[in-house]
């Protein structure tokens, strides 16, 4: 079982190295085209409510990482707030998903194969690059 799992691990990293999409970055790209197809979509929708809306949806997806009332929580005050961003949004989506739910699990798997463990600050700053050069570019064509 214990092979099967590393192995499992390992191809995983690997797709991920392959294709981004499988990963952070992913999720960076799917939030975006949902934000813009719910701009498209409805045009005059107050801004708070498609952000609402993006985190929302994400709380209801099949292949959630945690519970639902977990997830509410991590996400209520962001719900709540007036002043969030698109960034703000996703980045909350890419934190709670690949970060706080799955973040000591990972640490443990990675030790259980020998893998050296990952910098999640130098991680997380890469995600967020990214994400701030996909929000300015849906700001610079909106």
């Amino acid at each position: 079982m214990k092979i099967i799992r590393n192995i499992w691990l390992l191809l995983t990293g690997w797709l991920t190295r392959l294709f981004p999409s499988t990963g952070p970055k992913g999720v960076i790209d799917t939030q975006i085209t949902m934000y813009k197809r719910l701009k498209a979509k409805f045009p005059s929708a107050d801004e708070n409510d498609i952000l609402n809306s993006l985190i929302r949806s994400r709380v209801n997806a099949p292949m959630s990482p945690s519970a639902k009332s977990e997830e509410l929580a991590h996400y209520e005050s962001l719900l709540q707030s007036k002043s969030k961003t698109l960034e703000d949004v996703i980045g909350a989506i890419v934190e709670y998903e690949y970060i706080l739910s799955h973040g000591e699990e990972l640490h443990k798997q990675l030790a259980d194969i020998g893998a050296p463990s990952i910098d999640v600050a130098e991680e997380i700053e890469k995600w967020f690059v990214y994400l701030r050069e996909k929000v300015k570019e849906v700001e610079e064509t909106t």
